[in-house]
C-alpha cells in the first residue's frame, strides 16, 4: 500500500491550497462564477497486488534450461520466467501498454511470443539476449490475441477478437493476415497447427464453428459437427495431437475429432484445463484435468479417456485446472490454476506425484468494481482475478479478504453486501461482521447461467422484502433478465426478456415502483437485434411489469438511474442525461454530456452539496440540478463511481482507488 497522494484536478493551472494530503481547487478553475469551488481528490494508491496467470508454456531459456513462461495480468501485463525444477523466479519482463494476455508460446527458433489485450499487440521476448520487442498490432482493428501456436521456421500463429481473424508472424516476413474465419463472428478463441501439412484449425465462438484453414491456398472449411452448430456450448480450447483434434467446449464438455472430416472419435467426458498436454514421450497418452480437477489422460491406442492413478491406485488431485503442460525428462509438469501459482509433477513410470507452488510474482491489477459500504469501508474487487479487499479511509489500511470472483454488480441491504459474479451469473451475499470464508461467508444464493442464459448480474437494488437483480445474457445469446429474490424465503423468480432481446443494465426504486433501464446488446459474440434502449416499470407490490418506453431515441443503453434532487427520475443513456416525470412517464429534459459513455459502468449520484455527479466515459462531471449544465471535475480515469454516506465520491483509475470530496 503506497502512501496517500494528492493531485490537482486536470486542467487546473492556478495556485491551490494544499492541506492534509488533499488538493483544494481554486474558484478560478470553475466553469461558472456563481457555482461553488470544486472539491479535492485524494489518491489512496494501488489497492492490491495479485496473481492472475492466464496461460503457461513449458519451454527452455537461452541456455537450454527447462523453464515455464507465464503470461500474467497486470498494469502493465508481464511475462514471467520460472524454473519449475528449482522452483525459482528467473525474471519478469513488462509488456508496456498491455493489461495482460491470453496466449503465450515459444517458436522453433527459441523466441517467446505473448499476445495481449486490450491493444492486440504481439510481444517478442528473446531469452538468448533477454530483450523484449513490441511488434505492434497483429491485425489492424483487433484488440485481443488468442491461441498462439508455433509453426515451422520460427513462425507463430494466433486468433483475434473482435473479428475472428487468424494471423501469422515470422521474423523474416512479419505479419500475415488470413482474414476472418467466419464472417460476422467475433472470437477466434484458439488455434491448432500442423506445420508439415500447412493446415490450421480455429475454434470460433460464439456461434459454434471449427474452421479448417489450408494455409497454402486459403481454403476454409467448417468441420464442427452439424448437430452442434449454433449451440452456445461452442469450441474453446483445441489441441492437435497426431491425427486427433482435441476440443474442449466452453462449458467443459470434450470431444475428440478427426481433424479433416470432423467425425467424432470420442465424447462424453470433460476437460477443465486450458487444453491438453503434448503427446507423452511414449507416444500413447495425452493428459488433462477433468471433473473435480483430477488428473486424467486419453489413451490414443484405445481412444478412451481415463483417470490417472497414483502408485497406491488412487486418483491424483491436481488442485485446479491445468493452464500449461510440459514433459521434462519423461516427467509430466503442469501449471495449475490462475491465481495461486500451483503446480504438479507426475512420473508415469512410478505413479509418484507432487503438488507444489511456482513463484510467479503478484502484480498490480486494475480494480474491476467497488462499493462504499455502510460500515465506512470501501470494498474493491479486482478485474478477472476477483480478489475482494477493503480500505479504511481514516487510516489508509487495506485488507485483502479473499477471492470472490469478478463482481460486475454490487448492492447493499440490511448491512449485507450482495455481489453479482461473472461468468456464471452467480449472486452471492457477504456479512462483513463475520469472518470471510468463501462458500460460507460469502455464500451463493443462486446462479443464472445454466437455466436462464445470464452471465453478468450488473444491477442490484433492494426493498425491505425483495432483492432485484438486472442481468445481461451469456455469450452468443440475447435477452437479459430481471430476477426477484425473496429475503424471507430465500427463493427467487427470473423474468427473462422482460424487454425482448435486451439486457437489464440499471435499476432504481421510486416509491413502490421499480424502474429498469436496458441495453440493446446481447451476450459476447452477438450483434444487437433491438434498436434502442428502453425504460420499464414494475409494481413491487404485485411483481407485474406496468410500462415501457424510450427516453432517449437511438440510445444503445440506459446505464444509470437514480431519484433526482427534484423527485424526478434521472438517468444516463449512452452519454445523454435525461429527466423523467415518474407520474406522467414523460421526459422533461435531455442534455448531451461531453465525452460519450462507457455504457453500464457509468453512474449517477445526488450529492449533499446539492449537485448531481456523474461518471461518463471516464470523466467525473458535476451537474447543476436546475440548468443541467455539466462541469468537468476530472477529465479522465474516473470509473466505477460510488458515493459514501458522507457524500464522498469514490472511483478507480486502473489499480488505484481515489476519493473526490466536494467543497462543503
Amino acid at each position: 500500500m503506497s502512501a496517500l497522494r494528492s493531485t490537482l484536478l486536470p486542467g487546473v493551472a492556478a495556485l491551490a491550497l494544499v492541506c492534509a494530503g488533499t488538493v483544494a481547487v481554486p474558484p478560478s478553475a470553475q466553469a461558472h462564477r456563481h457555482e461553488p469551488p470544486l472539491g479535492t481528490v485524494t489518491d489512496f494508491g494501488v489497492q492490491a497486488e495479485a496473481l492472475t496467470l492466464h496461460e503457461g508454456y513449458f519451454g527452455v531459456d537461452g541456455d537450454g534450461r527447462p523453464v515455464v513462461y507465464g503470461i500474467q495480468m497486470g498494469t502493465p501485463g508481464v511475462i514471467s520466467v520460472v524454473d519449475p525444477i528449482g522452483r525459482e523466479l528467473i525474471r519478469t519482463v513488462q509488456m508496456p501498454g498491455s493489461s495482460g494476455g491470453w496466449g503465450i508460446t515459444q517458436a522453433s527458433d527459441g523466441r517467446v511470443y505473448g499476445g495481449t489485450y486490450s491493444e492486440g499487440h504481439l510481444y517478442q521476448y528473446d531469452p538468448a539476449t533477454d530483450t523484449l520487442t513490441d511488434l505492434g498490432q497483429a491485425v489492424e482493428g483487433q484488440s485481443y490475441i488468442y491461441g498462439l501456436r508455433p509453426g515451422a521456421d520460427g513462425r507463430v500463429y494466433g486468433g483475434t477478437y473482435p473479428d475472428a481473424h487468424v494471423f501469422s508472424y515470422s521474423p523474416s516476413e512479419g505479419f500475415h493476415d488470413y482474414g476472418p474465419m467466419v464472417e460476422g463472428e467475433m472470437y477466434a478463441i484458439d488455434t491448432a497447427v500442423d506445420p508439415e501439412r500447412q493446415v490450421l484449425w480455429a475454434a470460433i465462438g460464439t456461434g459454434g464453428h471449427l474452421v479448417r484453414l489450408d494455409l497454402a491456398t486459403g481454403e476454409k472449411r467448417d468441420i464442427w459437427p452439424a448437430e452442434l452448430r449454433g449451440d452456445p456450448n461452442y469450441p474453446y480450447d483445441i489441441n492437435l495431437i497426431g491425427d486427433r483434434l482435441f476440443v474442449k467446449r466452453n462449458r467443459l464438455d470434450a470431444l475428440v475429432l478427426n481433424p479433416d472430416t470432423g467425425e467424432v472419435i470420442a465424447d462424453e467426458f470433460t476437460i477443465t484445463s486450458r487444453g491438453t498436454s503434448p503427446l507423452s514421450p511414449d507416444g500413447r497418452y495425452v493428459y488433462f484435468t477433468s471433473t473435480g480437477n483430477q488428473l486424467w489422460r486419453y489413451d490414443l491406442t484405445t481412444d478412451t479417456p481415463e483417470p490417472v492413478l497414483d502408485s497406491s491406485g488412487n486418483p491424483i488431485p491436481a488442485g485446479g485446472p491445468g493452464v500449461g503442460w510440459g514433459f521434462i525428462d519423461g516427467v509430466l509438469y503442469a501449471a495449475i490454476g490462475n491465481y495461486a501459482g500451483q503446480a504438479l509433477w507426475y512420473d508415469p513410470a512410478t505413479g509418484e506425484y507432487e503438488r507444489f507452488t511456482l513463484p510467479f510474482p503478484p502484480q498490480a491489477i486494475d480494480i474491476g468494481n467497488l462499493t462504499a459500504g455502510p460500515d465506512g469501508k470501501v470494498y474493491t474487487n479486482l478485474f478477472i482475478n476477483g480478489n475482494l479487499s477493503t480500505l479504511e479511509p481514516d487510516t489508509g489500511t487495506v485488507t485483502t479478504l479473499g477471492r470472490l470472483g469478478q463482481a460486475d454488480g454490487f448492492g447493499w441491504h440490511d448491512g449485507l453486501l450482495y455481489a453479482g459474479v461473472y461468468p456464471y451469473g452467480g449472486v452471492l451475499v457477504y456479512d462483513p461482521s463475520q469472518p470471510y470464508q468463501l462458500g460460507t461467508n460469502p455464500r451463493e444464493l443462486f446462479r443464472l447461467q445454466d437455466d436462464h442464459g445470464q452471465n453478468r448480474p450488473v444491477a442490484i437494488v433492494s426493498t425491505p422484502t425483495t432483492l432485484y437483480v438486472g442481468s445481461t445474457p451469456d455469450y452468443g445469446q440475447w435477452g437479459g433478465a430481471l430476477t426477484a429474490y425473496d429475503h424471507a424465503s430465500g427463493t427467487h423468480t427470473v423474468r427473462r426478456n422482460i424487454v425482448p432481446d435486451q439486457g437489464v443494465t440499471s435499476l432504481t426504486l421510486l416509491g413502490t415502483t421499480l424502474w429498469g433501464g436496458t441495453s440493446i446488446f446481447g451476450g459476447g459474440g452477438t450483434e444487437p437485434k433491438a434498436t434502442e434502449a428502453k425504460l420499464f416499470t414494475v409494481d413491487t407490490t404485485t411483481g407485474e411489469k406496468t410500462g415501457e418506453f424510450t427516453p432517449v431515441p437511438g440510445a444503445a443503453s440506459i446505464d444509470a438511474l437514480t431519484v433526482g434532487p427534484d423527485g424526478m427520475l434521472w438517468g444516463l443513456a449512452s452519454g445523454t442525461l435525461f429527466v423523467v416525470d415518474p407520474v406522467k412517464k414523460k421526459v422533461k429534459a435531455r442534455r448531451d454530456l461531453p465525452g460519450g459513455s462507457s455504457h453500464w459502468q457509468d453512474e449517477l449520484f445526488v450529492n449533499p452539496d446539492g449537485f448531481v455527479y456523474a461518471s461518463s466515459a471516464g470523466q467525473l462531471l458535476r451537474i447543476h440540478p436546475r440548468t443541467l449544465r455539466a462541469t468537468v471535475v476530472r477529465a479522465s480515469g474516473t470509473y466505477r463511481l460510488d458515493q459514501d454516506d458522507d457524500g464522498n465520491l469514490w472511483f478507480r483509475d486502473g489499480p488505484r482507488l481515489l476519493r473526490y470530496t466536494p467543497a462543503r
